[in-house]
């Protein structure tokens, strides 16, 4: 049998599960319910449609330990930053063992669950142990040399308790009973379309929100200071300021993109009161005023009208 475990592990995951290739079922319904961003759209409902030479699905886990104080940012995105870097080393490492593999954007919560090692939880996050919802996961496919046949390795069995704290505290996605309505998540807003008022309002820190994991009973309760370099880049003013270099290196490429981070920033920077954003507001209004006009029009709303 093909060692994995030693090269996940040496990549910096905590570990990883070995699955078969199937098709998406539950994810497809709930996708056919209108549960998900229309971005999932373009998935292929049978991974062998997109990866026919594949014969395993590789889901590794990143966990992360949540900081004392998420609102300025979540430590969620410099943790999955970490992970996307810890995947490349995985797959330079897969590739020296002569092991064909492929980065591949699945549904990999639903997976999980789907085969017993984690359980869905209301807020759409997947609960697994020990490290409750606090954790980024990473997937490829494989072609191995013999096939996969995975036996679960936790027992599956109910988490959430439906106590509808999560619910109380979003903005209204949370419909409980695992029920979910994406338009009413701030995380949505992420991806870089102008944000309407009502998500402005609500933006609690950057990037998005994560209220729902921190009241969650189930999940652990330990918290680390947050670092002092992810406080000053991270600041919405040092965003606006333009730090694009030193926040691409807490949280990646993708996200550190003017569309989503300065999109937000100039939200975020409302929201808390931050006069001193105002020269970097206007010199940003003169530069690239109607690609964020909805933004900076909320923005001025607040911070020249107290």
């Amino acid at each position: 049998m093909t060692d994995l475990q030693t090269p996940i592990k040496d990549a910096g995951f905590a570990e990883g599960f070995l699955l078969p290739v199937a098709p998406y079922t539950d994810w497809t319904r709930h996708r056919n319910d209108g549960v998900f961003h229309p971005n999932t759209a373009p998935l292929a409902d049978d991974p062998k449609e997109t990866y026919p030479w594949a014969n395993a699905v590789l889901i590794c886990v990143y966990p992360y330990t949540p900081y004392e104080d998420e609102t300025l940012v979540a430590s969620y995105y410099p943790a999955s930053n970490r992970a996307y870097h810890a995947m490349k080393r995985l797959m330079a490492l897969l590739k020296e063992r002569g092991i064909r593999a492929e980065r591949a954007e699945t549904p990999y919560r639903e997976q999980l669950a789907a085969y017993g090692i984690g359980s869905r939880m209301d807020n759409q996050l997947l609960y697994l142990e020990p490290y409750g919802t606090y954790f980024n996961l990473q997937g490829a496919m494989l072609a191995l040399p013999e096939p996969v046949a995975y036996t679960p390795r936790r027992e599956a069995r109910e988490i959430c308790d439906h106590c509808g704290l999560c619910k109380a505290v979003c903005f209204g996605a949370i419909k409980g009973d695992y029920a979910f309505d994406w338009t009413r998540c701030v995380h949505t807003y992420m991806e870089g379309d102008p944000m309407p008022e009502t998500a402005m309002k609500q933006l609690p820190s950057l990037l998005g929100c994560m209220r729902c994991q921190a009241i969650c009973p189930k999940n652990p309760k330990a918290t680390v200071p947050i670092p002092d370099e992810v406080r000053k880049t991270l600041d919405p003013v040092a965003v606006l300021r333009g730090n694009r270099k030193e926040a691409e290196a807490l949280i990646g490429k993708n996200l550190s993109a003017p569309k989503r981070v300065l999109r937000q920033a100039i939200v975020l920077a409302a929201n808390r009161g931050r006069t001193d954003a105002i020269p970097y507001l206007m010199k940003l209004r003169e530069t690239d005023g109607e690609r964020f006009k909805a933004e900076l029009d909320y923005a001025f709303s607040l911070l020249q009208n107290p």
